[in-house]
């Protein structure tokens, strides 16, 4: 089941790119309906990678993370357009985590070949 949560992100993201370039014929709509429907999918496979790699659970600081990119994401759009549009604030803040939980991803894949490897040896 965790192979699974932990997988998931990478076929989800496919899978609806594929769907949506099929649709539209529009690649950069597809890669952003893509992100958009990964990020869920991102934070919780992160926070499963995090418990197999550290044995431990981190989703108290993942959502610390969440709510601390919101604040800083709604400050500088905020400091910047002075008006808040709320559709613009939420859909740049979830691309923004997807971005980060993506990064954050691709670390702990990193990380967990790596030990993997000295696990080996």
């Amino acid at each position: 089941m965790t192979a699974l949560v932990i997988v998931a992100p990478v076929l989800i993201f496919t899978v609806t790119f594929m769907v949506t370039q099929y649709m539209t014929k529009r690649t950069p709509k597809a890669v952003k309906r893509s992100a958009d429907v990964t990020t869920f999918f991102l934070i919780l496979a992160d926070h499963f990678f995090m418990i197999v790699l550290f044995d431990q659970s981190f989703l108290l600081y993942i959502l610390l993370l969440l709510f601390l990119i919101g604040i800083l994401f709604v400050a500088l759009y905020a400091k910047s357009q002075g008006d808040i549009n709320f559709r613009k604030v939420i859909r740049g803040y979830w691309r923004i985590c997807f971005f980060a939980f993506a990064i954050l991803y691709l670390l702990l894949f990193v990380t967990g070949i790596v030990k993997s490897i000295l696990l080996v040896f």
